[in-house]
């Protein structure tokens, strides 16, 4: 995968590891988090309270196991697209999140995320027995 811009891979870094510390220096000062999820909406405003919305509501609860994220570029934006894994110390639970990165001067101005929820395991095996992956490279041979 193509070199991340380093505020975009600390924010993935901050998922595997719940390792906040110095997330504040890759926001501009009036960073914007914008995030919606099922049933739910939250915004907040400025490098502290993002980080701390990162440390409490992104990985409060465990960290997460992210295989290869999907990502594209656009000018100053970077999409990031990935089905994680969020580690608890009950369960694991799997989630499907879009973020939109728009960045100044390489460091966050505003993140913009789109959560589908979190999956139990139960939750998973019925989505895979009742709308299965479509394989791409199968599709296309």
């Amino acid at each position: 995968m193509e070199q991340l811009p380093s505020a975009v891979q600390r924010f993935l870094d901050g998922l595997k590891s719940g390792d906040w510390d110095g997330m504040e220096q890759h926001f501009t000062p009036d960073a914007i988090h914008d995030g919606s999820m099922p049933g739910w909406r939250v915004q907040y405003e400025g490098p502290a309270r993002i980080t701390q919305a990162y440390r409490e509501e992104w990985t409060g609860k465990g960290t997460w196991r992210i295989p290869e994220p999907t990502v594209t570029r656009s000018d100053g934006t970077v999409v990031v697209e990935l089905e994680g894994t969020l580690v608890t110390s009950d369960e694991e639970l799997t989630c499907r999140i879009a973020s939109f990165f728009h960045l100044h001067d390489g460091r966050i101005a505003e993140h913009r995320y789109y959560c589908c929820g979190e999956w139990s395991e139960e939750v998973v095996r019925t989505i895979e027995a009742e709308a299965p992956k479509v394989d791409r490279k199968a599709a296309l041979a």
